[in-house]
């Protein structure tokens, strides 16, 4: 999970997500590098500072398809959207249930 560097998440995140998750899904999260990688870059460039933490926090979300990842974002307010996970990256993973769910 080298490729995880580059956005901003170190050795000791790698730690804390192996800790966290299945090992079904470590192993997804190497061999899906590429989504994970374009959702990486999509939520950084969308304006997300915390990027790095939500990923974190919620890496599994990120083995999305990107249309898909997008697709949680076409349906809130940008600026709304950034300002609420910047101050709690939980609510991210509430509004991809939100979407999810309806």
């Amino acid at each position: 999970m080298d490729y995880l560097y580059d956005y901003g998440i170190d050795t000791f995140d790698i730690a804390e997500i192996k800790e966290n998750i299945s090992d079904e899904t470590y192993s997804d999260l190497l061999f899906f590098k590429k989504f994970v990688i374009e959702n990486l870059n999509y939520l950084k460039e969308f304006g997300v500072t915390n990027y790095s933490k939500v990923f974190v926090k919620y890496p599994e979300i990120f083995l999305r398809d990107t249309e898909s990842f997008k697709n949680v974002f076409s349906k809130f307010d940008k600026d709304d959207l950034i300002q609420k996970v910047a101050k709690n990256a939980a609510v991210f993973k509430k509004m991809v249930d939100f979407v999810d769910n309806n």
